[in-house]
């Protein structure tokens, strides 16, 4: 598979006219665009799962107080709720959705990596090769954008979100070659693009209804 992806990025760099830069950024595009509608289904998921659990929450805490000194008591007659109405902490679809993604970036990533055995330019990045700090921060803007964006959270709560994912993307990013740090930036596109269509369904239902 790896090969196949490697074969697949160097055709559409001869293609574009010896331009490995947009030829990784069309592979790594395109393979998130492709698992764009399972990364919406599975977080239009999660937001439901959210909303059940903050639903339920008032219930839960009528229960703590009523057995404040019988934890065990507090952890039957919670679960008793959560089997009532169908809700469960660990919801093992969206998980196994999420790490079945894993491997396909994986591929991906190991892809572009052994396809730059050349300091070739791109844009304004001098060699693929190595790091460049202004396409790192346009990296750590769009995985900043991409949180803040996200539906179903306080100002407050994004917030801090924003800051956390902000360092540890520059932790990972920082010394990356720039042609890996492209795939960071299509990869980072979609997910703002998934952001903002989130948004749109949380706006409208509440509409609707």
């Amino acid at each position: 598979m790896t090969d196949m992806l490697i074969a697949l990025i160097s055709f559409l760099d001869q293609v574009l006219g010896g331009s490995l830069g947009g030829a990784i950024i069309l592979v790594s595009f395109g393979t998130r665009i492709l698992l764009m509608p399972l990364s919406i289904r599975l977080a239009r998921r999660a937001t439901r799962n959210q909303a059940l659990a903050l639903s339920l929450q008032p219930e839960v805490d009528a229960i703590k107080r009523k057995y404040e000194k019988k934890p065990e008591r507090v952890f039957e007659e919670t679960m008793k709720v959560y089997k009532k109405h169908n809700y469960s902490p660990f919801d093992a679809t969206t998980m196994l959705g999420g790490f079945l993604q894993f491997p396909v970036f994986g591929l991906l990533y190991k892809s572009i990596k052994r396809s730059l055995v050349s300091s070739r330019p791109f844009l304004w990045i001098r060699s693929l090769s190595v790091p460049d700090v202004f396409l790192t921060l346009v990296i750590l803007t769009l995985a900043g954008m991409t949180v803040y964006l996200s539906p179903n959270a306080s100002e407050h709560m994004r917030a801090v979100m924003v800051v956390i994912s902000v360092i540890v993307t520059s932790l990972i990013v920082w010394k990356l070659a720039a042609g890996l740090g492209l795939y960071w930036v299509a990869s980072n596109v979609v997910g703002l693009i998934q952001a903002l269509w989130l948004r749109r369904d949380a706006r409208v239902k509440p509409a609707a209804a």
